[in-house]
C-alpha cells in the first residue's frame, strides 16, 4: 500500500469515529467513564493481584481484546440508533448490579467481582443506548466478555485438584501399556529414577477455559446452522482438553525419562505446553469435521 493510500485510509477512519463521537456524544462519555473506572481493576489483575500473569488466567487479555474488538465490529457495522428504543428502567437496573459488584469488590479485594462488574455496566450501557433490541445484537461480545473474569478459588481449586488426580491416573494406565517402570502416589508419577508432579498448570484447566471460548467464539464467527454442531461441539471440548492434557504430561513425562529432568524443567517443557494446545485445537477441528458429516447425513434423511 502506498503513502498516500496509507494515509487516506486513516484519515477516513479518523472521520468515521469523529461521525460517532459528534452523533452519540452521551454514548461515548459514558464508554470514557467506564474506561476510567476499570483502568484500576485492569492494574491489579496485572501488577498486583497478578491473576492475569499466571497460567491459570493468562488468557484473560486476550479475551478482553477480542471481545473489545467484536462490539467495535459489530457497532460499526450495525444498527441505526434512531430504530432503537432506550430501556431506562433495565439500564439502571443493570448499572446498579454493576456499581455493587464494583464497589463489594473494591472493598473487599474480590477480584472476580470487580471485574464482573465491567460485563454489568456496558450491558448496562448498552441498554442505556437502544434498550433490549440493541442488547441482542452485543450478545455474544458480552457473553464471551465473561471468560476473561477469574473464577475464585472455591470453585477452581476442587476442580484442578479432580482434575490433577485424573490425568496422573490416566497417564500412568498408558505408560504402564508401553512396559514403562512407572507408579503413581497421588499427583506424583514415579518414572524410572525420576518424580513428576503434575501442577495446577498441568490440571488442564487452563486449557479447557482457552479451548471452550476458542470453540464458542468459532461457532460465532462461521454461523452453523446445525444444532447439532452448536450444542455438541462446545460439550465435546471437556474431553478434548482433558485428553490434550495427559497428550503434554505424557510427553514431558517421557521427555524427562528419555533426556532427563533438566530437558523436561527447561525448553521442552514450553515445547510440551505448545503440544497440547496444537493437539487440544487439531482434536476439536477433527470432532467439527466429523459433526458437520453427521449433521449432514441427518438432514439427507
Amino acid at each position: 500500500m502506498s503513502g498516500t493510500n496509507l494515509l487516506s485510509g486513516l484519515a477516513s477512519y479518523l472521520r468515521l469515529i469523529k461521525l460517532h463521537l459528534l452523533a452519540n456524544p452521551a454514548i461515548w462519555l459514558m464508554c470514557a467513564g467506564l474506561a476510567v473506572m476499570f483502568t484500576p481493576t485492569l492494574y491489579n489483575l496485572y501488577f498486583v493481584n497478578e491473576f492475569w500473569l499466571d497460567d491459570q488466567h493468562s488468557h484473560g487479555p486476550i479475551i478482553l481484546a477480542i471481545s473489545l474488538w467484536l462490539l467495535w465490529k459489530r457497532w460499526h457495522d450495525g444498527p441505526d440508533l434512531s430504530s432503537f428504543t432506550p430501556s431506562s428502567i433495565l439500564a439502571w437496573a443493570s448499572l446498579i448490579i454493576a456499581g455493587a459488584l464494583y464497589v463489594i469488590g473494591r472493598g473487599l479485594d474480590i477480584i472476580y467481582f470487580e471485574t464482573g462488574a465491567f460485563v454489568w455496566a456496558l450491558a448496562g450501557v448498552i441498554l442505556m443506548t437502544g434498550g433490549i433490541k440493541l442488547l441482542s445484537l452485543f450478545k455474544f461480545p458480552l457473553f464471551f466478555m465473561l471468560f476473561m473474569v477469574p473464577l475464585p478459588n472455591t470453585l477452581i481449586g476442587p476442580l484442578t485438584g479432580a482434575m490433577k488426580l485424573a490425568v496422573s491416573a490416566v497417564t500412568v494406565t498408558i505408560l504402564g501399556w508401553a512396559d514403562l517402570p512407572v507408579a503413581r502416589n497421588g499427583v506424583i508419577i514415579s518414572l524410572g529414577q525420576y518424580q513428576l508432579l503434575v501442577a495446577d498448570a498441568c490440571s488442564g484447566m487452563r486449557t479447557l477455559f482457552m479451548l471452550e471460548a476458542l470453540g464458542i467464539l468459532y461457532l460465532n464467527l462461521v454461523h452453523f446452522s446445525s444444532r447439532l454442531r452448536n450444542i455438541v461441539l462446545p460439550i465435546l471440548i471437556i474431553p478434548i482438553s482433558f485428553t490434550a492434557n495427559v497428550i503434554r504430561v505424557i510427553v514431558l513425562s517421557l521427555i524427562t525419562y528419555y533426556l532427563g529432568s533438566e530437558a523436561g524443567q527447561g525448553f521442552l517443557h514450553g515445547f510440551a505446553g505448545m503440544v497440547l494446545f496444537i493437539a487440544g485445537l487439531l482434536m476439536m477441528l477433527a470432532a467439527d469435521h466429523l459433526l458437520r458429516l453427521l449433521s449432514a447425513k441427518l438432514n439427507a434423511r
